[in-house]
């Protein structure tokens, strides 16, 4: 049977975000990130690196690379999401930011992704990937 630690995984801008700045609402984010990467196979999309460009101060962005460096293995996409998928992901209901990172991970073939975005694909079904939360995914970790 085949686990999260066997499976490609992808971390939404929010995982990040929230174990930088320890949010108190999301611990887990926190151990995700931190203490439970180096048994995770990483899929980081082009929307992901350009979002957390975005949202962190050049510290946080050094400390993220950094935590990135624990992971099992890490695979970049610099490409941009197919049109024709993030397209498709609209048609079907996603938010534009949702429906570009959703074309990203279903191309390369992600199994699972961490979200606290409640609403990120949630009136969505027939999904190819399984969103998990940070609490979710360190539970299946333990």
């Amino acid at each position: 049977m085949n686990s999260i630690r066997d499976e490609l995984l992808s971390l939404d801008t929010n995982e990040f975000i929230f174990a930088l700045r320890r949010e108190a609402n999301h611990p887990a984010c926190e151990t995700l990130l931190f203490d439970k990467l180096n048994q995770l196979q990483l899929y980081v999309p082009l929307q992901v690196l350009i979002e957390l460009q975005r949202n962190l101060r050049d510290q946080e962005m050094r400390r993220v690379l950094l935590a990135l460096t624990k992971a099992k293995s890490v695979t970049w996409d610099y490409a941009p999401a197919s049109i024709e998928r993030v397209r498709q992901w609209e048609q079907r209901g996603a938010k534009k930011g949702d429906a570009v990172i959703a074309a990203h991970v279903e191309a390369a073939g992600v199994r699972y992704f961490v979200s606290e975005n409640r609403h990120f694909l949630a009136e969505l079904s027939d999904l190819t990937f399984k969103v998990l939360t940070s609490e979710d995914a360190v539970a299946l970790l333990s």
